[in-house]
């Protein structure tokens, strides 16, 4: 799908900020405790299909972090940046990690022990000598080792269809991929039920490519959760979606983001304002419509399409600083009602 580059320039221009070097730590502080609390949620409810996801997310922003506070010749040069609207870092900051990971092995492999870089700081220390040196080269240590022990978020990833059971000629699978969405910057991920017909081969992503387009529709979020699974069975003759669940995490509100008005307000009074978001998005086939009448029938050669219902999108819930839970109560900063859990200055949560 082609667009206008300068459009493109512009409104991407738009959505970047770029934050200072003192900014930066505090600002994913901010971000990673705010994940912390829904993943802590989710947990305590027994809903923890997102809980991998979050700690990927996590790891990365703590890469993103130490790499950050990089000093001497090892700084980076450049401004981390979010993007505005989702409050998450931009796929350009990421990447950057995983060019950093390739190099990572041989990296360390020119650096002294961790153990002995500890030693020269302490013997420093005692002899009253400069440390800066054994500092810079800590840090370095740190991030390196970091980045090779830590799955990075990627802008896009697929799982393999996973075979459930075959029944009554159809074989039953899942199907999960995830993705940083092209059009909102935020983090999402994917579960989807399918059937097939047993005269198919297997589903794959090497030997059956067809699902990858849609998949790639949804990567870029140019396609509601209901289209997508309804292109999907008009489609493709031999796979019928029957549930789909989407999870979107986010965006993060902070007062380095774009906020609407409302959210202004119950930021002006708070001294740590960051709040997130969280919903999840459900389709599910309601019957399945037959088509080609009673020789295709007799034939076994019918038609058949799923029915799909409305999108469901009632599992919205926010994390907040407990004061602006008060305020807010059941419903968000639209109005609209929402699962509000408010978390204390001391780290508790409450709903």
């Amino acid at each position: 799908m082609k667009h206008d580059l300068d459009l493109i320039s512009v409104e991407e221009l738009d959505k970047i900020k770029r934050l200072n070097s003192e900014d930066t730590s505090s600002y994913l502080d901010r971000l990673s405790t705010r994940l912390t609390n829904l993943s802590q949620i989710l947990t305590d409810q027994n809903d923890s299909f997102v809980g991998p996801y979050i700690k990927i997310i996590l790891g990365s922003l703590e890469c993103l972090k130490l790499k950050h506070e990089l000093t001497g010749y090892d700084q980076v040069n450049f401004p981390f940046t979010i993007n505005s609207n989702s409050g998450f870092p931009t796929v350009t900051d990421f990447y950057l990690l995983e060019k950093d990971k390739e190099s990572a092995k041989s990296t360390l492999e020119q650096l002294p022990d961790r153990e002995e870089i500890i030693d020269q700081i302490r013997d420093s220390i005692l002899k009253e000598r400069p440390v800066v040196t054994a500092q810079t080269l800590l840090r370095r240590h740190n991030y390196y080792s970091k980045l090779l022990e830590t799955r990075l978020l990627e802008d896009h990833h697929q799982n393999e269809p996973k075979f459930v059971k075959e029944e009554r000629g159809k074989r039953y699978y899942t199907l999960e991929w995830s993705s940083i969405e092209g059009r909102t910057g935020l983090p999402v991920m994917y579960r989807m039920y399918l059937t097939q017909e047993r005269r198919g081969i297997l589903l794959n992503k090497e030997r059956d490519p067809s699902l990858d387009i849609f998949i790639y529709q949804s990567q870029m979020g140019i396609v509601d959760l209901r289209t997508l699974v309804y292109r999907i069975d008009q489609t493709l003759p031999d796979i019928r979606p029957k549930l789909i669940y989407k999870y979107i995490i986010g965006p993060f509100h902070d007062q380095a983001t774009n906020n609407i008005p409302e959210l202004k307000d119950f930021f002006g009074e708070e001294d740590n304002p960051s709040l997130l978001k969280f919903r999840i998005e459900a389709v599910s086939s309601e019957y399945v419509k037959r088509f080609g009448g009673p020789l295709r029938k007799l034939f076994g050669m019918e038609i058949e399409k799923e029915v799909y219902g409305p999108l469901d999108e009632g599992d919205r819930r926010m994390i907040a600083p407990f004061k602006i839970k008060q305020r807010l109560r059941n419903k968000d900063e639209r109005g609209d009602r929402c699962s509000i859990y408010g978390v204390t200055e001391g780290g508790d949560i409450i709903f």
